[in-house]
């Protein structure tokens, strides 16, 4: 008999959803109740962390046309991928437009910038901090 998969209940909150053992995540629905509150309302963008486990996390990032999420860098490894809309992503002297399918993976500590160019949104992956033995 083959385990069955256990979906993580949608009425959760989000802090017990965070803890669940097995955490299906609707994007679309994520996204628009991203969009419908207040911080994303009052800023030019906003994030929910949708999942975190040791050595990663995953955030859900809505960013308004002409948003921006000024110049900043990760302790960590990190990869962008666009699910909606364009970003433009400035890292190392290069410019690179997203739009959906395009991931950009960026080492540690490199200073980068996001740029809204339409209406969109990215799943923002945080790696580990690595410690040398």
């Amino acid at each position: 008999m083959e385990p069955k998969a256990v979906e993580t209940p949608p009425d959760l909150r989000p802090a017990e959803r965070l803890g669940a053992p097995i955490i299906h995540i609707e994007l679309d629905n994520e996204l628009e109740l991203l969009r419908a509150s207040d911080s994303y309302g009052a800023a030019d963008h906003a994030a929910t962390t949708i999942l975190k486990r040791p050595g990663i996390r995953v955030v859900l990032v809505a960013l308004k046309a002409g948003g921006q999420m000024h110049e900043h860098h990760a302790d960590s490894p990190i990869t962008v991928q666009v699910i909606q809309g364009t970003i433009r992503f400035d890292v190392e002297g290069q410019t690179l437009e997203l739009q959906p399918g395009h991931l950009v993976g960026v080492a540690e500590s490199l200073p980068h910038r996001v740029l809204g160019v339409e209406d969109s949104a990215f799943l923002l992956t945080i790696g580990a901090v690595l410690t040398s033995p």
